[in-house]
């Protein structure tokens, strides 16, 4: 059997990150969900160890059951440091002398399946096998803030992962290192020090150890170039009347306090509403009414149990929003002092960040009917994204 130890047991210090850098978001979900999606897919892997901090174990298994990672065979404890980590999930592997044991960093999501293959396949053949890739920037030895020599970059490769070793090798190495009190940073390090040989398995450049934010959002924009940039955009519009009975105002899922609401059956959440059609049209499905009229006739007149509507279907396409831009019109009441509410407010309904919600308010200068106060207007226009998976 091929058994993989992800290893996520770091702090992420480099990242300035209160949190372990693998929940860190990358593409619009957690950047271990990539990692572990990798070797959940890969037909060669048998079953998954994943290796985490104590606190972070509760974390992980909400991953593994959100994502249905059904290859996750345990998750286990870190130790002090990545060589105690990795010997905890060896240990938890339970595997047998011939097993291939496939050693990936968490913070590795970009590794392609055939490159996990072949690694697999090079490890089974030579007993151990590693993917790096060719260094190629001139590299100098420094001393004292100044250079000491030039180091021959010519056949130095840079280690990434997977690290693929044969289990009783693998043990035989960590014995070794416990004898001789040997530490490493590198899995296949050790199994050189037993001086057997490892075999290099080329792997892309994109096969990045993300370790700074420079790195997360260099990782982004390659996966966004692996989509062929599968940008889309929609457009939605929506318009009330102002009510004549008493009725709460709700914009954006926020209730803007002693002004009277709409005349609609539901709310009459404007910004919801084109929200929902402008989501809709870009992943190409159908209006507001189509979905929220029987929602309506069941007793449900809330805009946010609708948007969740369309919100559901935006993560089955595996698209995310990319940001939002929203323009009403107007005369009454003044929205400009609730801005930073209602954009709280959408924040927390769509999931994105304030700062990609855009909001902009026109009196309409009495030139419409919502110009002179009888109701307002919304339009709405939403950029969404594939998610690679």
């Amino acid at each position: 059997m091929n058994i993989t130890i992800i290893v996520a047991a770091g702090k992420g210090r480099r990242m300035n990150s209160d949190e372990n850098k693998v929940f860190l978001s990358l593409n619009g979900k957690p950047m271990i969900f990539h990692t572990l999606k990798k070797f959940q897919d890969c037909k060669e892997v048998g079953k998954i160890i994943v290796v985490t901090r104590k606190e972070d174990i509760s974390k992980m298994n909400g991953i593994r059951n959100k994502f249905n990672f059904s290859k996750i065979a345990e998750i286990t404890e870190g130790g002090k440091e990545r060589q105690d980590s990795v010997f905890n999930g060896l240990k938890a592997c339970k595997g047998k002398e011939n097993d291939i044991i496939v050693v990936q960093n968490g913070s590795n999501p970009l590794v392609k399946e055939a490159e996990i293959v072949e690694c697999i396949n090079e490890a089974k053949k030579h007993g151990a096998a590693v993917c790096a890739f060719p260094l190629k920037d001139t590299i100098k030895k420094v001393d004292n803030g100044f250079v000491d020599r030039t180091i021959d970059r010519s056949n130095v490769y840079q280690m990434q992962t997977p690290q693929c070793i044969e289990y009783g090798l693998f043990m035989k190495a960590f014995q070794n290192a416990q004898k001789n009190k040997t530490k490493a940073t590198d899995d296949t390090a050790l199994v050189e020090a037993l001086e057997n040989k490892v075999r290099i398995v080329n792997c892309s450049y994109e096969n990045i150890k993300i370790t700074t934010k420079d790195d997360l959002r260099m990782a982004e924009r390659i996966m966004m170039e692996e989509n062929n940039n599968d940008f889309r955009f929609g457009i939605g519009q929506d318009s009330h009347a102002f009510s004549k009975k008493k009725k709460k105002l709700v914009i954006g899922g926020y209730e803007i306090p002693n002004e009277n609401g709409f005349d609609a059956d539901s709310d009459g959440d404007i910004i919801l509403h084109s929200l929902f059609n402008a989501i809709s049209s870009a992943i190409g499905e159908r209006s507001l009414g189509y979905f929220a009229n029987p929602m309506y006739r069941q007793g449900i007149i809330d805009s946010r149990e609708y948007i969740r509507v369309t919100l559901d279907n935006l993560k089955e396409g595996n698209f995310q929003i990319n940001n939002v831009s929203i323009s009403i019109e107007a005369a009454r009441p003044k929205l400009e002092p609730h801005s930073d509410r209602i954009k709280e407010s959408l924040s927390k309904i769509l999931g994105i960040e304030k700062g990609r919600i855009g909001l902009t308010f026109t009196t309409g200068d009495k030139m419409t009917s919502f110009g002179l106060g009888k109701g307002m207007q919304c339009f709405a226009v939403v950029s969404i994204v594939k998610i690679i998976l």
